[in-house]
């Protein structure tokens, strides 16, 4: 492990497969010619996982890569099907016939090995779908509706009907063709079926015989694999560890099959604490956590798109897995790497991945709490950036850290991947519960109330949209001021104006009079108030400190406070 970029890549970590470095290194065409020119290629691609050689399939280019499908199993011929011609709404009959096309075009033979891999129900479906009709050998064709194409059996037994506007009309006569000469028994077996067969029953065993060759190759049925995202206690496996971890067993195989991690996990960094702990494994325990761990990114992956076709979202379901099963094992193991390391040996990846899950999940909890106190459902957003981006990112419907609360020269989402980040996160969570707090104690409502008020509702949308905390406060200081009253009725240009005679000193400074109302609506407050306060008036201070009361313009204040919609009208 020389090279430093290894040092973290989740393949490299869980020990090569069989997949050759030159096949691992390359890309594209690279790929293929490595493979093709081999004394054996039929050795190498029958050896590889299902998920392996689609995803080596659709790394080269389908269009390009279809030669490898002459050495295919009629295991791995029907599991690419499984990966691709299916998602959230079920079996997509034009990436089946994708996939036949492609064996045809390597020859007639290998198009009837791919037609005779498939299940009886996935050939049946291809003549039931679409108001598409088997008819026995009786029919007249003169009797067949205009809008209807109508074609015969290469035996005359049967009769099929087609919509003129079904996306396979035209392929009809070759599939008859073909299924007639991969087996013809079967084939009439097939059209008799599915003239009796109930098109949900049909669809039905598709899923079911799907779903088992999922499990069988280290995926799930799609329910199972959302699932993955369930809550599991931290405490109790934390407890669990750190009494009685020596008496767990091992991982063991999963016994789902070859598993593919080469292409899974390559280029996918484990986080820090993850990384050290699964470095410190001998080969075999590395090994068979990294079968593992591919089972549960194989279910991370299903869960977030639905759809196992989409592979350039791999790699992102791998970095979430990885991110959160880092979270879970620092928890459980007190951030020790020894502990760690036995812990990688002996806990199942998928119950710290929960565990990671779940102390997220508690603060997204906390955090749509917070969230729907503010008035997020009206579309308001209070507490200025980065609050308002970090507690919308972990209140997702799976959690995720704001990138700018830890860079703030970033913008993004991503998974949490480490304790800190949630301790940084509650941190803000915890401030504003407090000023949300305060805010209700102090002044007997919700902002959301506030902004409802009889007072606020000449308030256009955009005004609305730009009210912060801090806009609120300010403009309930300058009522203070005015009229002894903390209220948040809007300015107009004479309060705006006998405010900043009141506010600031002629150095531009904060008046003795403002700060004795903040020190007085700031009694026994909280720290995080105390904050957004100070640094509500500091704003002041920068924005106005310095300008004469007489050239104040409304227009320019809605920044600052609540200015009344009529403000630019009034007279100076």
């Amino acid at each position: 492990m020389n090279d430093p970029a290894d040092e973290r890549d989740l393949a490299t970590l869980t020990g090569r497969a069989q997949l050759p470095a030159e096949v691992r290194a390359a890309g594209g065409l690279r790929q293929l010619d490595y493979i093709l020119n081999l004394p054996a290629p039929a050795e190498l691609v029958g050896e590889l996982a299902v998920e392996e050689l689609y995803l080596l399939l659709q790394d080269i280019g389908t269009t390009d890569a279809y030669p490898l499908l002459e050495h295919a199993s009629d295991e791995q011929l029907v599991g690419l099907v499984d990966l691709d011609a299916w998602h959230r709404d079920g079996f997509d009959i034009a990436r089946f016939v994708s996939w036949l096309d492609l064996s045809l075009a390597v020859d007639v033979d290998t198009g009837l090995r791919f037609l005779g891999a498939q299940d009886d129900e996935t050939l049946e479906w291809l003549f039931m779908d679409g108001d598409i009709e088997i008819h026995a050998s009786d029919l007249d064709p003169s009797d067949v509706p205009d809008d209807r194409e109508v074609f015969q059996s290469p035996d005359g037994m049967y009769w099929v009907t087609v919509p003129g506007e079904h996306p396979l009309v035209d392929r009809i006569p070759q599939l008859l063709k073909l299924l007639w000469a991969q087996d013809g028994d079967r084939a009439r077996v097939l059209f008799q079926q599915a003239r009796v067969d109930l098109g949900t029953s049909v669809t039905d065993y598709m899923t079911q015989f799907r779903d088992g060759r999922l499990q069988d190759i280290g995926f799930d049925s799609l329910e199972g694999a959302l699932a993955v995202f369930s809550r599991r206690d931290p405490k109790a496996l934390r407890a669990e560890v750190r009494a009685k971890l020596a008496e767990r067993e091992p991982l063991r195989p999963a016994h789902v099959g070859v598993m593919a991690r080469d292409l899974v996990l390559s280029g996918v960094a484990a986080p820090d604490l993850f990384a050290r702990a699964l470095a410190r494994l001998d080969a075999p325990a590395r090994a068979r956590f990294g079968e593992a761990f591919t089972f549960l990114v194989n279910r991370v992956f299903q869960a977030l798109t639905g759809d196992l076709s989409r592979t350039d979202d791999l790699p992102i379901a791998a970095r979430h897995a990885a991110s959160l099963l880092n979270v879970g094992l620092a928890f459980v193991a007190d951030e020790d790497e020894e502990t760690a390391s036995l812990a990688l040996e002996r806990v199942w990846p998928l119950e710290l991945f929960q565990v990671g899950y779940t102390l997220a999940l508690d603060l997204a909890v906390r955090a749509r709490r917070v969230l729907a106190r503010a008035g997020q459902a009206r579309g308001l957003t209070l507490f200025g950036s980065p609050v308002d981006e970090t507690l919308g990112a972990v209140a997702l419907g799976r959690p995720m850290l704001f990138e700018g609360l830890t860079d703030p020269g970033l913008v993004g989402v991503r998974p949490f991947a480490t304790l800190d980040e949630l301790a940084r996160v509650e941190v803000v969570l915890a401030d504003a519960e407090a000023v949300i707090d305060f805010v209700e104690a102090r002044f007997g409502v919700t902002p959301e109330a506030i902004l409802d008020s009889p007072a606020l509702a000449g308030l256009d949308a955009d005004a609305r949209r730009r009210v912060r905390l801090a806009t609120l406060l300010r403009t309930g200081f300058a009522n203070l001021l005015l009229t002894d009253q903390l209220a948040f009725t809007p300015l107009d240009r004479s309060a705006l104006q006998g405010f900043a005679r009141a506010a600031f000193e002629k150095t531009g400074e904060l008046s003795p009079l403002l700060r004795g109302a903040q020190a007085k609506v700031l009694e026994a407050a909280p720290p995080a108030v105390a904050r957004l306060v100070e640094g509500a008036l500091d704003a002041l201070v920068m924005a106005l400190g310095r300008v004469r009361p007489e050239d104040l313009d409304p227009r320019y204040a809605g920044e600052l406070f609540l200015v009344a919609p009529d403000a630019d009208d009034a007279d100076a």
